[in-house]
């Protein structure tokens, strides 16, 4: 890819002010957004963490367009230059690219190595820049179709990451939380209890007192792309979040989960999806296991699938799309499938020597 300094791309001074360490701010996108179509595509996302992910996306892409323009990099988190980088990303001209450069891009992401959802990922942030290319008259019509056609889906699958847990080892955590005389274990618990519903930890967090019917236990969940669905609260879930509400008390914030100090004390404001990532890990650390927030969520798919559920029906419960995607979070052991193949009879007939 050509670098060049193009008109449409006047931010420059901004991109080499961005030096501040961790992740780019906000406002500092909307800004970038006001010239770079790089910026106003990935703010056109409607979650945090898709914004995230596209960023990461077009970083990669952009490492492979134009080595060595962007700085290197300083690793994630705080201490990274996560930020600069991005920036730097938005001053390319992705309205330029000819379709063989296009081509040549995606057959490197193959040859990386990576897997295919990674791969269409990355394909997925281009054409959602190119697209924004068009919105503002950088390029025509046909010439955003050639460029699509040149970044066609890559097809494959990998073996599905993490676990199924067992019922003793969610248990286990429940116990391990219990034992703790603080507010934030009624809290955890909670959280726990809504986490082994298969909720998202952004969907958790998200969670309102006024989406919640204490008396049927009817709960209004907001997913991804604003889709809301409805789960209910049973047996234990029903209790932990109950007794939650009365540890909580009356707030002034309408949020379910709130911090809690290290004092002890209730504060009157929602907790975020990373600190459910934590609180869960912590948690779950203490009693000698390690699991995340989706392991919890894969287990509930499991878990219905075994009890006869049809993947419809978890489908909807998990908020997919397609049911396609629900099959992926299948993780019961191998002995289920063992069992399933047994099912099965080959009329075999030995040989005679």
């Amino acid at each position: 890819m050509e670098i060049i300094p193009a008109n449409t791309f006047p931010i420059a001074p901004l991109a080499s002010s961005l030096t501040v360490r961790g992740g780019i701010k906000d406002s500092d996108l909307a800004t970038l957004a006001v010239t770079s179509p790089v910026a106003a595509y990935v703010r056109s996302l409607t979650t945090n963490a898709s914004r995230a992910g596209m960023q990461q996306c077009l970083i990669r892409v952009a490492d492979i367009l134009a080595p060595g323009f962007l700085p290197p990099s300083m690793g994630r988190g705080r201490g990274s230059n996560g930020a600069a980088r991005f920036a730097k990303v938005c001053e390319l001209p992705f309205h330029q690219l000819r379709t063989d450069r296009l081509s040549e891009l995606r057959a490197e992401l193959i040859r990386s190595g990576g897997a295919a959802a990674s791969t269409n990922m990355a394909m997925a942030a281009v054409k959602g820049v190119l697209q924004q290319c068009w919105k503002q008259n950088l390029m025509d019509g046909d010439s955003l179709a050639r460029a699509k056609s040149c970044l066609n889906t890559v097809r494959g699958s990998t073996v599905p990451k993490g676990k199924q847990l067992s019922k003793l080892e969610i248990a286990k955590m429940f116990r391990g939380i219990a034992k703790t005389e603080n507010p934030a274990a009624s809290r955890d618990a909670a959280l726990l209890a809504m986490l082994c519903l298969g909720l998202r930890r952004a969907e958790v967090a998200a969670i309102r007192l006024s989406d919640y019917d204490q008396t049927s236990g009817r709960l209004i969940v907001r997913g991804k792309g604003n889709k809301e669905r409805v789960i209910f609260l049973t047996n234990g879930s029903f209790s932990a979040v109950k007794d939650w509400i009365t540890v909580r008390g009356t707030q002034s914030t309408d949020a379910l989960l709130l911090q809690v100090n290290k004092g002890g004390h209730i504060v009157g404001s929602g907790i975020t999806a990373t600190s459910i990532y934590s609180a869960l890990r912590k948690r779950s650390a203490d009693v000698g296991l390690t699991c995340s927030p989706h392991d919890l969520r894969r287990t509930l798919c499991g878990d219905l699938l075994n009890s006869g559920i049809d993947v419809v029906t978890v489908q909807h419960i998990f908020g997919h799309s397609s049911p396609t995607t629900t099959a992926r979070y299948d993780r019961r052991p191998e002995e289920t499938r063992k069992l399933a193949m047994g099912t099965i009879t080959v009329p075999y007939v030995a040989c005679l020597n």
